[in-house]
């Protein structure tokens, strides 16, 4: 059967048909959005990956270590350090790279907030060593790291080629004191030590167990650990928070047997803490400058790259919370016994940023760990509120 053309009445009512439903299907979504107001959905996507350079940083390689077990390490400075004059540089910014070992990036990122500081710019030195993989092409006859085993303190391999095994904590250790040094820096009163995420990881295990902070103190420098978003917390008891928000029990090892143990904890604490008195490791730590950066909406407990074992599940769910969580906890031991530890430690939740290392040390409380109270931020710096003691 032959269908009847199309009328000039019809093909107009058609139309208008046609355009009611667009309209209506246009402003449902609005009218649903406006009714059901939905909650802000996890940041489930990775930072967004910066443009591929034309000319690629090129990293120095840096001697360090003892006479006798010498090693090399990549290192991205902003100075030639083999040929520049040091002696006018009076502070120095160390980052760490996170878990993707992408060191130049940190490096970028520092030396962008260093040049956005005039002041800072003529007198800082930045640095960022690169923990290489085994597998990485490129750093033939260096330290180098199975995975991520880095960032607990593990030693560098062992093989053909390679340096003697090192671990990562004596790498920051040689790498400090290799900065304390009078002739070559002869004007230097300060070092950032700061890390992101796995770097936070090293860096707060560091902060903890090492026994140079006394040493550079004594002669007369200052140094500052920044810990930004760090999967988990070495913990200096066996007290872990409780479920119900109450404070902290010890975990229920049924649960998980070895949530105490290091990396978590400090059973079986590494080789290089093995001169460490663990009994006093708090006082100490509490006694060290400090400085806490956690993402306000880092608090995805299904992002790919925070650590789900038990013994930091045993922490919180996500890092915001073990962040939180691990500041609280200070607190509480810094409150114990008949007088209180005194606690040098700052803590600030950096507003709407997530796991993101170049947003979080460009904060406003960011720029300021890293480069001093009066260092200026960007006029888009993510603003900072300080973590205060629960009931205070």
């Amino acid at each position: 059967m032959r269908r009847a053309p199309a009328t000039s009445a019809s093909r107009t009512w058609l139309a208008r048909g046609l355009a009611a439903s667009l309209v209506a299907a246009l402003l449902a979504p609005l009218g649903a959005r406006a009714q059901t107001p939905l909650p802000d959905p996890y940041d489930y996507d990775e930072a967004t990956p910066a443009p591929k350079r034309a000319v690629p940083l090129r990293w120095q390689a840096v001697e360090l270590g003892r006479p006798g077990h010498r090693y090399k390490m990549p290192v991205y400075a902003n100075r030639d350090l083999t040929k520049d004059d040091l002696r006018g540089i009076k502070h120095v910014l160390v980052v760490i790279h996170g878990v993707k070992r992408d060191a130049d990036h940190y490096f970028e990122t520092a030396a962008e907030l260093v040049a956005a500081n005039p002041a800072r710019a003529r007198d800082t030195l930045v640095l960022a060593p690169r923990f290489s993989g085994s597998i990485d092409s490129g750093f033939g006859g260096m330290a180098a790291w199975r995975k991520a085993s880095w960032e607990d303190g593990a030693d560098s391999i062992q093989a053909t080629g390679r340096p003697a095994p090192v671990s990562s904590f004596q790498v920051l250790d040689d790498l400090l004191r290799s900065l304390d040094d009078r002739k070559r820096l002869a004007s230097l009163a300060g070092i950032v030590l700061a890390g992101h995420s796995a770097g936070a990881q090293l860096v707060h295990r560091y902060a903890v167990l090492n026994n140079t902070d006394g040493a550079l103190r004594r002669d007369g420098l200052t140094l500052r650990y920044v810990i930004a978003n760090p999967s988990s917390y070495l913990y200096l008891t066996n007290e872990r928070p409780r479920a119900d928000g109450k404070g902290y029990a010890p975990y229920e090892r049924g649960i998980c047997p070895t949530y105490n143990q290091y990396k978590y904890g400090t059973d079986k604490l590494p080789a290089y803490a093995r001169e460490t008195d663990d009994s006093r490791l708090f006082v100490r730590y509490a006694a060290r400058d400090v400085v806490y950066l956690l993402g306000g909406a880092d608090n995805n407990p299904e992002h790919r790259l925070l650590d789900k074992a038990c013994g930091a599940e045993a922490q919180g769910a996500t890092r915001l919370a073990r962040g939180t969580g691990y500041v609280q906890y200070e607190h509480v031991l810094a409150a114990r016994g008949a007088k209180s530890v005194p606690l040098r430690h700052a803590s600030f939740e950096v507003g709407g940023v997530g796991h993101d290392s170049k947003r979080m040390f460009g904060s406003i409380c960011g720029v300021r760990a890293l480069l001093g109270e009066d260092a200026q931020a960007g006029s888009t710096a993510a603003a900072c509120d300080i973590i205060k003691p629960r009931g205070k």
